[in-house]
């Protein structure tokens, strides 16, 4: 394979748009970010190049380099790297910008000669879907000027200006990525503007495909009148989102300390024993275990803060809602505390509450209800579907506001139209009107209702682009297309989008996922995996 005159001879080197690229099998993009961190750090050892270890703006580890070391820094990073395609591409100063990357092993650190700072990087790729880790998950390398009386560097980090007195800059150790670094005093302490408390995830998930689940409902629905789409077989089909709901937490989300599965089905076969998941029952966390089993996700989710060791700050998904790249901590909460919450296009709507409305639309009528009682202001929009921030000492605080609506709605086994829809809306616009929420429109989200034919390319063009933060796959109850097809389309783009398994997956021989994959593709309405009800209609 021939790229700029650079030749390697390895199997595990692809080209992708005109540059090299490492075979990608398993690696998350913040492994990858550290892989080429320690191996810049080892050339930089073993060159003899003092270098400190600073934090960037946004948190991005920066290696500092004297800029008088230029020549002998470029020529150690050839040497090392003569056989690996690692890249960098310069970002300031300003003119260097859009400089073409270019490779170590040439000998440069850039094309353009007064270029001071670099992302430096190995592409990686999948080769199935394509997932690709670039500049943007990159370290970054820096050239500063360390003169008698002033430091220089090329943009601001963490805590110094881009000029500052030598003397103000003491050195000092700090232990990071498993290793101990030079740095500046100070430069790793935490920030004010850091959002660094445990942040913990709920999933709430029903195995639809259980014929346990399946009998129990339908005896227990026959006394209940239900609205438009609750009784859809499509709020319970699943076929495995779970699995690949907590792939993307690994992937684009590892900072979430722990993940818990409200759910009273059997736990997923694939889903082995690991410190970071739990399985958390509803006798567990419901405060009137009499009121069980229930199968409306209103209750389940009017109970979630009573979850034994859940953190005080904490995220609430479905099983078909994923991160779409990688997210941090201040998308969901501000350093204080603060939840952000995403608003949808939607509007709720005129009318009350009324039985052949669905339970999503009558919840918001009657959410709106209660907020226009108390605080005398009109909630006009739904949330969009995606994971939403929650604390558990606010939902504390709004059940003792509404006691009656919480206990009415955890004794709901079914739907009904005086539910509450607790994260779905109360909790956010309660929050919201007493100081403790703010709206946000910094998170990209897209919904797909994966029964429409609109949704085939949808996910077409998401896989390509991956551009969101957040997306939602959801099980419409109005299909325009066959089980079959939806099953093969959606299972495709899911282990496309989210190839490698978490470390909570047990091992799967080859023939047991052939045999899985044919089972998922042929499945009619009665799919194996994960299921829950919607949050949306």
């Amino acid at each position: 394979m021939l790229v700029r005159g650079r030749r390697f001879d390895r199997d595990d080197i692809v080209v992708r748009k005109g540059e090299y690229a490492l075979r990608n099998g398993h690696t998350t993009p913040r492994q990858s970010m550290v892989e080429d961190l320690l191996e810049l750090r080892r050339v930089l050892d073993a060159a003899g190049i003092r270098h400190l270890l600073v934090r960037g703006d946004g948190d991005r580890p920066v290696i500092a380099v004297d800029r008088a070391e230029r020549r002998a820094l470029a020529r150690a990073l050839a040497d090392a790297f003569a056989d690996e395609p690692f890249y960098s591409v310069p970002i300031a100063p300003k003119k260097a910008k859009g400089t073409a990357p270019v490779l170590l092993a040439d000998g440069a650190l850039s094309a353009h000669r007064k270029a001071s700072a670099f992302r430096m990087y190995r592409p990686r790729i999948e080769p199935l879907g394509r997932l690709r880790y670039g500049a943007d998950t990159a370290p970054q390398l820096e050239l500063w000027r360390f003169g008698d009386e002033l430091i220089e560097a090329p943009l601001p980090n963490a805590l110094m200006r881009p000029t500052i007195p030598r003397g103000e800059a003491v050195e000092s150790t700090v232990l990071r990525y498993g290793v101990e670094w030079a740095t500046v005093e100070h430069m790793w302490d935490p920030l004010a503007s850091d959002v660094d408390f445990d942040i913990d995830l709920v999933f709430s998930w029903v195995d639809g495909s259980s014929d346990e689940f399946v009998r129990e409902r339908a005896k227990r629905m026959q006394s209940y009148v239900v609205g438009e789409g609750d009784d859809s077989e499509a709020r319970y089909r699943q076929i495995d989102e779970l699995k690949y709901a907590l792939r993307s937490v690994e992937l684009f989300a590892p900072w979430i300390r722990r993940i818990f599965i409200a759910t009273d089905s059997p736990a997923p076969k694939w889903l082995a024993d690991h410190p970071k998941v739990r399985i958390v029952r509803s006798e567990e966390f419901f405060a009137d275990p009499s009121v069980l089993p229930t199968h409306n996700s209103h209750a389940v989710e009017s109970q979630l803060h009573r979850i034994p060791g859940l953190a005080e700050h904490f995220l609430y998904s479905n099983d078909d809602m994923f991160f779409g790249r990688p997210v941090s901590p201040d998308l969901f909460f501000s350093p204080g505390g603060i939840t952000k919450f995403v608003e949808a296009g939607t509007r709720i709507g005129l009318g009350e509450a009324e039985p052949h409305r669905s339970g999503f639309e009558n919840a918001a009528r009657v959410n709106r209800a209660l907020l226009a009682g108390r605080f005398g202001k009109v909630t006009t929009r739904h949330l969009e579907h995606c994971a939403a921030p929650l604390r558990k000492s606010v939902m504390h605080e709004l059940e003792e506001a509404f006691p009656e609506e919480f206990r009415r709605t955890a004794a709901s086994r079914f739907r009904s139209a005086t539910d509450i829809s607790v994260t779905n809306s109360l909790y956010h616009y309660y929050a919201l009107l007493t100081g403790k929420a703010v709206t946000q429109t910094q998170a990209r989200v897209q919904y797909i209702e994966t029964t429409l034919r609109r949704a085939l390319p949808a996910m077409d063009r998401l896989l390509k682009r991956r551009d969101q933060d957040m997306f939602c796959l959801n099980d419409g109850s109005k299909p325009e297309i066959s089980v079959e097809q939806r099953t093969r389309a959606v299972t495709d783009f899911l282990e496309r989008y989210f190839p490698f398994p978490a470390p909570w997956e047990r091992p799967v021989d080859d023939e047991s996922a052939s045999a899985a994959t044919a089972a998922a593709a042929g499945a009619a309405g009665t799919a194996a995996g994960a299921g829950s009800a919607p949050t949306g209609a």
